[in-house]
Parts: structure tokens; C-alpha cells; sequence
């Protein structure tokens, strides 16, 4: 997830519009169920126009989107999460995100992302009281 030096705003392709709804409102520490992932995102899509290019596969109760899963991994490999048996973890490093998406993207393109990281977080928090 490193820019390049300044460069145009472009559109955000979708592993990097999830990349940033998972990193944005995270908090260090916080542990996030990989299956957990995946179904609120899923749940969140009807109600999240920047999420209508997602693509989800559903067998039975499961779902799995690859763009989630690709989000994931490019977080890995930039150090803001790890793998815990079935969790990622957050070990922060949200500022380096939010300076990565403004190399591309309008501030106010990032706070239509924050949002709806915002409600991603709020929901996994509640989630997680109320299983």
C-alpha cells in the first residue's frame, strides 16, 4: 500500500475501498473474525453504494467475497494486521492508510470511506456484545 509520489485522483478499485473500510475506524488491538468479514460486509452492501461493486459467493449460511479476502491479505502485507488463528488483528498504523488513500483519492471521497468504515466498526463492536 504505497503511493507513488503524488499522483492523480483516480477512482479506488474495490480491494482498496474494503481495504480502507476495515483499516479506517479500527482500533489497535481490535480482533476481527475473518468469517465476520465477510457476512457484515455482506449484510452492508444493499446500504452502500461505494460496495456495489463487490462480489460475493454464497454457499448455505457462508458467504465469501475474493475482493474481502485480497483487502486482507494487502493489509497483512502492509503491517496493519496480523492472522490469529481465525482473527485479524489490528496493529494499527491507520494514519499510513489514510496518507496512502490521499495520494488518490478527494478528502472527501476518504470521509464517504471513514463513514462507512465507521458503521462496519460500530456493527462488528455490537456483533461481538450480542453474539
Amino acid at each position: 500500500m504505497e503511493s507513488r509520489g503524488p499522483t492523480a485522483h483516480r477512482p479506488p478499485q474495490i480491494k482498496e475501498l474494503v481495504s480502507g473500510i476495515l483499516a479506517l475506524a479500527a482500533r489497535k488491538g481490535e480482533r476481527i473474525p475473518l468469517a465476520t468479514i465477510h457476512s457484515i460486509v455482506y449484510a452492508m452492501k444493499p446500504h452502500e453504494p461505494i460496495l456495489s461493486g463487490l462480489r460475493f459467493s454464497l454457499t448455505g449460511d457462508v458467504c465469501y467475497s475474493r475482493d474481502i479476502d485480497q483487502a486482507i491479505h494487502s493489509l497483512i502485507d502492509s503491517g496493519f494486521l496480523k492472522i490469529d488463528g481465525r482473527s485479524a488483528v489490528v496493529t494499527g498504523r491507520a494514519h499510513q492508510f489514510w496518507r496512502y488513500m490521499a495520494g488518490f483519492l478527494t478528502n472527501s471521497r476518504i470521509q464517504v470511506i471513514h463513514s462507512v468504515s465507521l458503521r462496519f466498526h460500530d456493527r462488528l463492536r455490537r456483533d461481538a456484545k450480542n453474539p
